[in-house]
């Protein structure tokens, strides 16, 4: 599974470096985009748990992936 967060990580890169010269705003926009993606799967996280009692590294990870490719396709097409 570290294979999928390294692959999100250098997408949010690549996505952030065209726009921005500075360090600091291509790390904002990472974390932005890390952070949007956690508020965006925070509520089927929860509703696994609740339902299923048990969530592992595998089930965060596709569910917060799922949610961080929504977000870049979004911003990609201006959604």
């Amino acid at each position: 599974m570290k294979w999928w967060w390294a692959a999100m990580l250098g997408g949010s890169i690549l996505l952030a470096v065209p726009g921005h010269s500075e360090i600091g705003a291509i790390t904002g926009d990472v974390v932005g985009h890390f952070f949007s993606a956690l508020i965006l799967a925070i509520v089927p996280i929860l509703g696994y748990r609740l339902f299923y009692q048990q969530i592992g590294e595998k089930e965060i990870t596709y569910i917060f992936g799922a949610a961080w490719i929504y977000l870049v396709i979004s911003q990609l097409f201006g959604w």
